[in-house]
C-alpha cells in the first residue's frame, strides 16, 4: 500500500510543479488535460495549488506535512489518537504541536513525576531521509548541554518501529508573543536577545547550526529565561555525507521568512546562516514586523534592502523611548546582521554579541564605521558626568589664577611635587607594559599573569614614597587574591599593611580595608585562625573611628562582612548569623539597591543554608540576586553565587532537576567571566557533580568532579578544603556505583584534611564520618558502620543543632545500621526521630525522608506492630 501511495504522491508532484506557474487563465485547462479524467486527482491537484497560493506558505509546513494530507495510509490517525498511551515510564496526556517532521506530546513520567515532551515521526515511510534527520536531531540535542537549549532525556521506537525521543518540557511563549505581552525598554530587549545569541554560539561550538531559527522555535519563560527548540534540520559543520534536508522534490525543510539567501538558492550554509535568521528575529522584535515579503517563490532568489527598524517602529514598541543614536546603531545591528552576501554579515554570532554588549555598554559597534565623530560621542555619552566635573572644575580654576597668582610660590612647590608623583606612576605603568626591553615592545601575547609579575617588581621602584608603594601592593594584593592566587596575594597584602602601620599619620581608614583584606586572603588559604583574628582586629578598629568620621558606619559593615566570611568557613553559623544581622542593620534600607546590601543579603542566606533554615535562606538568597542583576546584570560573578547557593538549597531538599539548572547557569557565568582554571569554576563544578552523582548522571559526573580536583590542586596545598570537598564527592560518585574500596579512600583522605584545617569540632567532620559509614554498610560491616554514624550524629548536634538536616539524614543511617542487626527498638528510636525532622525540612520526593519510611515500615514489621507497619506503607 505504501508503494501505491508513494506512486500517487509522486503523479500529485509532477503535475503540480509542470503547471503551478503558468497564468491562472491558462492553468485550469491544462489540468483537465493532466488529470485525463481522474477527478480524485483533480481535487488533489487544485488542493495543493490554493495552498500554495495562501499567505501561511506551504513550505512552513514542511512538505511530509502537505503530502500526509493527500495520501496518508492511516498513521496521522494513529499517532493523533495516542493519548493515555504508555510509552515505556511515559504517559501521553495531550498533544502540543505537530509539523511537517513529527508529533509532539505533553507526556507525565509515571515512575518518578514530572512532564517532559515526546516526539514521534509522522510518516516515516515518506523518505529515508526522514528518519536520518530525526535520528540527526536526536543526536544533535544529546550533544547539547546548555541551560538555553531544550534538553534530550529518552529514546526508542514503537512497537511498529516508529521512533519517537523525550525531551524536556518547556512552559513559555514564542518569542515575539513574550515580548509583545511583556515588553520594556530597548536594553531588556536586547538582553533577552543576547540570551539566545549565546544559545546559537554554544551550538556553534559544537559545530552544530540550527538553521531554522524562529520565534515559535524560541520559547521564553515567565521568568525571562529562554529555551532553543526544534535542531529538526540543524546541520554538522563537520558533515560530509549525504544532505539529509533534501526531499523528493529537491525542495528544502525551512521556513522561508527567515531562511537565509543561501538556503533558498541551494547554495553551502555556515554559521552565518544563523546570524542571518538571528538578524530578522531582531528585526521583528524591534519592529513587529519582518524586514522582507516572502509570500511568493518570487521574491526568493534576492533580497531588496530591508527599511530601517527605526522607520518602522511604533512609539509603544518600548515602555521607555529611544533615542536617535541609538537608533543608529540598532539600525546598524540589524541590518549588518541580514546582509544577503554572507561576507558582509557578522563573521559569527560572537561577534553580534561584541556588539550588542557594546551597544548596552554604550561603546561603540565594530559594525560602525570608525569616524571619530561617532566614537567621540559615545565616550562623552558614558562619561558625561565626569566630563561635566571636568570642565566645571577648569573654568574654576580658569576663574581663581588671578587669586592665587600671590601664592604661586607655594602651588609652584606644590606642583613639583605632585608631576614627580605623577610621573612616578606614570614610569610604574608603563615599565608593566614595556618590560624592560624597549626594542622589542609589549608583544601580542602580553598576558595579565605577566602584567602582574611586572608590577610586583615595579613597585619596588616606588621605595621612596611609602604610602604609594603600600597603595599598589594593596591592589595588586587584591587582583591576585580575585584571580584565585592567594598566596602571592598575602606576601603583597601583608607588605602593604606593615608599610600602612609604621608610617606616620596614615589614614585610619586605609589601615582597616588592608587588615580586611589581608584576613580574607588568610580565609582562602585556609588559615583560619589567622583570618578571624584579622578581621576581629578589623571590626574592632572600624569601631573605634570617631563619629564625626562619615565612613564609619561603612568601615564597621565591610568589617563584619568579613568576619561573617570567615565565621562561615570556621562551621560557626550561629555567630556568623548574629553578626551578618548586625551588619544589615547598617546598611541603606531605603533608596535604590546597593552592592553592599545585596553582599550582606547574600552571606546570611549562606548561614542560614548551613544552619538549616532552607526557607529563610532561599528568601534572602532571592532578594540579593534580583538586587545583583539589577546592579550588575546577568553574567556578574555575584549572579553566579547567588545562582549557586539557590541550587544547594534546592539539592537540600532533593529538588535535583532544579539544582542542576541553577548550578549550570552559575558555572557558565563563572567560567566565562573568570576561565576555566578559576578556583570559583572548580567549586562550581564540584557543586554541580554533587548533583549529577544524586541524578545518576554518572559519566557526567566523574568529568565534572576530577576537572574541579585538578584545579584545586593546581592552586591550592593539598590540605584545603576546597580540595577535600572535591575528593568527598567522588567519594560518593564511586559510593553510588558500589565501588566500596575506592570510596573508603576518597571519603578518607577528605576526612583527614578537613580534621588538618578545622580539629574535630565542625559539621564537615560529620559529613566525612557519616559517608565512611556508608561504605561500611555497603560492605555490610553493620557494626563498624554504627559507630560511625553514632559519631557523626553527635558531631552535628554539637557543631548545628539537633533538627539540622544533615543530623537528621545521620540518624536516618543510623537506624538503618540497627535495623539490619534486627535490633528494632533501638532503630525505632532514631529512624521515627529523623522522619519526624525530615517531614518538616524537605520535599515528599527526597531521596531520605523515602528511605526512612520504609525502614520505618520494616522496623515495625519486625516488632509485630502491624498496623504501624501497615501506616507507614501507606504513607508512601
Amino acid at each position: 500500500m505504501v508503494n501505491r501511495e508513494r506512486v500517487r504522491w509522486e503523479q500529485i508532484q509532477a503535475i503540480f510543479h509542470d503547471i503551478a506557474d503558468l497564468p491562472a487563465d491558462a492553468r485550469e485547462g491544462e489540468l483537465h488535460i493532466r488529470c485525463e479524467g481522474d477527478d480524485e486527482l483533480l481535487a488533489d491537484v487544485r488542493e495543493l495549488l490554493l495552498e500554495d497560493e495562501r499567505d501561511d506558505f506551504i513550505l512552513d509546513k514542511g512538505l511530509g506535512a502537505v503530502a500526509s494530507s493527500f495520501v496518508s495510509d492511516g498513521q496521522d490517525e494513529r499517532l493523533n489518537s495516542m493519548l493515555g498511551e504508555q510509552l515505556g515510564p511515559y504517559r501521553i496526556q495531550r498533544m502540543l504541536g505537530e509539523g511537517g517532521m513529527g508529533v509532539v506530546y505533553l507526556a507525565e513520567r509515571t515512575d518518578i513525576g514530572g512532564f517532559v515532551a515526546v516526539k514521534l515521526l509522522r510518516d516515516a515511510w515518506l523518505s529515508p531521509a526522514r528518519r536520518r534527520r530525526f535520528a540527526f536531531e536526536q543526536k544533535t540535542l544529546a550533544q547539547l548541554n546548555h541551560p538555553a537549549i531544550a534538553r534530550l532525556y529518552d529514546a526508542d521506537t514503537l512497537a511498529d518501529g516508529t521512533p519517537w525521543f523525550v525531551m524536556e518540557y518547556v512552559e513559555g511563549l514564542p518569542l515575539t508573543q513574550f515580548w509583545t505581552a511583556r515588553k520594556g525598554g530597548v536594553e531588556d530587549c536586547l538582553r533577552l536577545f543576547r540570551r539566545i545569541c549565546e544559545a546559537v554560539l554554544y551550538a556553534h561550538m559544537r559545530a552544530i547550526i540550527h538553521r531554522d531559527l524562529k520565534p515559535s522555535n524560541v520559547l521564553v519563560t515567565e521568568d525571562g529565561s529562554v529555551k532553543l527548540l526544534d535542531f529538526g534540520i540543524a546541520k554538522h559543520l563537520h558533515d560530509a555525507g549525504e544532505n539529509i534536508d533534501v526531499t523528493v522534490t529537491g525542495l528544502r525543510a525551512m521556513t522561508p521568512a527567515y531562511a537565509a539567501p543561501e538556503q533558498l538558492n541551494g547554495a553551502p550554509v555556515g554559521v552565518f546562516t544563523d546570524v542571518y535568521a538571528l538578524g530578522i528575529l531582531l528585526y521583528e522584535l524591534l519592529t513587529g514586523k519582518l524586514p522582507f515579503d516572502r509570500s511568493s517563490m518570487a521574491r526568493y532568489s534576492i533580497d531588496l534592502d530591508a527599511a530601517r527598524p527605526s522607520s518602522l517602529a511604533k512609539a509603544d514598541r518600548f515602555t521607555l523611548p529611544v533615542g536617535k543614536t541609538q537608533w543608529a546603531d540598532l539600525n546598524v545591528l540589524c541590518l549588518t546582521a541580514i546582509r544577503p552576501e554572507p561576507s558582509r554579515r557578522y563573521p559569527s554570532v560572537e561577534a553580534l554579541i561584541r556588539d550588542i554588549d557594546a551597544f548596552l555598554d554604550n561603546r561603540p559597534l565594530d559594525a560602525r564605521a570608525d569616524r571619530w565623530t561617532y566614537r567621540a560621542g559615545k565616550f562623552v555619552s558614558r562619561h558625561r558626568a565626569g566630563l561635566l566635573y571636568a570642565v566645571t572644575t577648569f573654568l574654576l580654576i580658569a576663574g581663581l589664577i588671578g587669586f592665587f597668582t600671590l601664592r604661586l610660590q607655594h602651588a609652584r612647590n606644590a606642583a613639583l611635587a605632585q608631576a614627580e608623583r605623577t610621573e612616578r606612576i606614570q614610569r610604574f605603568t608603563a615599565n608593566l607594559f614595556q618590560g624592560g626591553d624597549e626594542s622589542a615592545g609589549p608583544g601580542g601575547d602580553l598576558k595579565v599573569a605577566t602584567l602582574l609579575q611586572r608590577g610586583t617588581q615595579e613597585v619596588q621602584s616606588l621605595s621612596g614614597d611609602p604610602q604609594m608603594q603600600a597603595d599598589m601592593r594593596e591592589t595588586l594584593g587584591n587582583i591576585y587574591r580575585r584571580l584565585g592566587d592567594p598566596r602571592k596575594a598575602d606576601a603583597l597584602l601583608s607588605a602593604a599593611l606593615e608599610e600602612r602601620r609604621s608610617a606616620p599619620a596614615t589614614d585610619q581608614r586605609k589601615i582597616i580595608d588592608g587588615t580586611i583584606s589581608l584576613g580574607l586572603a588568610r580565609m582562602e588559604e585556609a588559615r583560619l585562625g589567622d583570618a578571624e583574628m584579622l578581621t576581629r582586629q578589623a571590626l574592632d578598629m572600624a569601631r573605634h573611628l570617631p563619629a564625626s568620621d562619615s565612613s564609619a558606619r561603612t568601615a564597621t559593615a565591610n568589617a563584619m562582612l568579613a568576619l561573617g566570611n570567615v565565621l562561615e568557613a570556621k562551621g560557626d553559623y550561629g555567630t556568623e548569623i548574629t553578626v551578618l544581622e548586625d551588619a544589615l542593620k547598617l546598611q541603606p534600607q531605603s533608596g535604590p539597591p546597593s552592592t553592599e546590601l545585596a553582599t550582606n543579603l547574600a552571606q546570611l542566606a549562606s548561614a542560614h543554608f548551613y544552619s538549616g533554615h532552607f526557607p529563610q535562606a532561599e528568601a534572602l538568597e532571592q532578594r540579593a540576586l534580583a538586587m545583583d542583576r539589577s546592579l550588575h546584570g546577568e553574567n556578574h560573578p555575584r549572579v553566579a553565587e547567588d545562582l549557586n547557593t539557590l541550587g544547594a538549597i534546592q539539592h537540600e531538599l532533593g529538588n535535583l532537576h532544579a539544582a542542576e539548572l541553577y548550578y549550570r547557569k552559575a558555572l557558565a557565568i563563572t567560567e566565562g567571566w573568570y576561565g576555566a582554571e578559576h578556583p570559583n569554576t572548580a567549586q562550581d563544578l564540584t557543586s554541580l557533580g554533587r548533583t549529577l552523582v544524586l541524578e545518576k548522571q554518572y559519566n557526567d559526573a566523574r568529568s565534572v568532579l576530577e576537572r574541579a580536583l585538578h584545579i584545586q590542586l593546581t592552586i591550592h596545598n593539598h590540605d584545603h578544603p576546597a580540595v577535600a570537598s572535591a575528593l568527598n564527592e567522588l567519594g560518593n560518585l564511586a559510593a553510588q556505583q558500589d565501588d566500596y574500596t575506592v570510596a573508603e579512600a576518597r571519603y578518607a583522605e577528605a576526612l583527614q584534611i578537613w580534621r588538618s584545617v578545622y580539629g574535630n569540632n565542625h559539621q564537615f567532620i560529620g559529613v566525612g564520618l557519616s559517608n565512611l559509614g556508608s561504605v561500611y554498610m555497603g560492605q555490610k560491616n553493620f557494626p563498624r558502620a554504627e559507630a560511625m554514624y553514632r559519631e557523626a550524629v553527635a558531631v552535628f548536634v554539637a557543631t548545628v543543632h539537633e533538627d539540622h538536616l544533615n543530623t537528621a539524614i545521620a540518624r536516618v543511617k543510623l537506624g538503618r545500621a540497627l535495623l539490619r542487626q534486627k535490633r528494632y527498638a533501638d532503630a525505632e528510636k532514631e529512624t521515627l526521630r529523623a522522619y519526624e525532622t525530615l517531614t518538616r525540612l524537605v520535599a515528599p520526593s527526597n531521596g531520605f525522608l523515602i528511605s526512612a519510611r520504609k525502614d520505618l515500615e520494616a522496623i515495625y514489621t519486625g516488632l509485630n506492630r502491624k498496623a504501624d507497619a501497615d501506616r507507614y506503607r501507606t504513607a508512601s
